[in-house]
């Protein structure tokens, strides 16, 4: 039996290659500081454990959970937006709760793409913004991030006909892994040009609470009137009880 021709055109997952040298070259004896995938190097806090626990004992939470996901969850968490963004968002329609942000940034590609059409991609960036776009047809156009123009992607290199050709755009700011940051002048650019072209932006936030001296970094969300083309995956910063 042949596999579908779509997992042909996937190049091998970074992480996978970059755990692979990571595991020869510890059998060798050497010692290795790892900046693979980013898993947390910190132990949860003992008060998360602790009701999770609590939590795990209640029936009610033995069942399946609804498919948009709790009101109470999306209500919390466009309460949490407007007080970090100052935007509003309808928790039943504007909100979805997903088992991880990959899952929306993977996933999300099959809304949009069709056989042919493009998706604008940072290079460097977050494997999966490539990888689903490649797994609903699409391909990849890559945006390279440079040091002279500040790791913010140049609109004005793109091509018309790529813009055109595009149904989403890809940004992720504060970006991984240049650390980058965009004020809302870049975002103003952005979505002038999403406009232009007609596609949509797909924002990967999940670095907007990271950051130094109380600074904090701005996010599409906060471009009042454009909410409506913008999708924002960030994480919740903090459990909600």
């Amino acid at each position: 039996m042949e596999l579908a021709k779509r997992l042909n055109r996937l190049p091998p997952y970074l992480f996978v290659e970059v755990n692979q040298k990571i595991a020869e070259l510890r059998a060798r004896g050497e010692e290795v500081i790892s900046f693979a995938i980013g898993d947390p190097d910190l132990p949860t806090p003992s008060h998360i454990i602790e009701y999770m626990c609590q939590a795990a004992h209640d029936p009610t939470n033995h069942r399946y959970s609804e498919t948009g996901g709790l009101l109470e969850l999306r209500q919390a968490i466009a309460e949490w937006y407007e007080r970090r963004f100052g935007v509003t968002l309808n928790p039943a329609k504007e909100v979805l709760p997903l088992i991880g942000s990959k899952e929306g940034i993977g996933h999300i590609a099959l809304c949009f793409i069709e056989p042919g059409d493009l998706a604008l991609v940072p290079d460097p960036g977050y494997p999966p913004f490539s990888l689903g776009t490649i797994l609903a047809g699409g391909e990849p156009y890559f945006m390279p991030l440079k040091e002279e123009n500040d790791f913010l992607p140049d609109f004005k290199a793109i091509p018309a006909e790529v813009a055109d050709r595009a149904k989403l755009m890809w940004l992720n700011y504060p970006n991984n892994p240049t650390g980058a940051i965009a004020g809302l002048d870049f975002f103003e650019k952005a979505v002038h040009f999403a406009q232009q072209h007609h596609l949509a932006i797909c924002h990967d936030a999940p670095y907007t609470e990271i950051a130094f001296d109380g600074y904090k970094p701005p996010s599409f969300m906060q471009h009042l009137g454009q909410r409506k083309q913008v999708w924002n995956f960030i994480p919740c910063p903090k459990p909600i009880i």
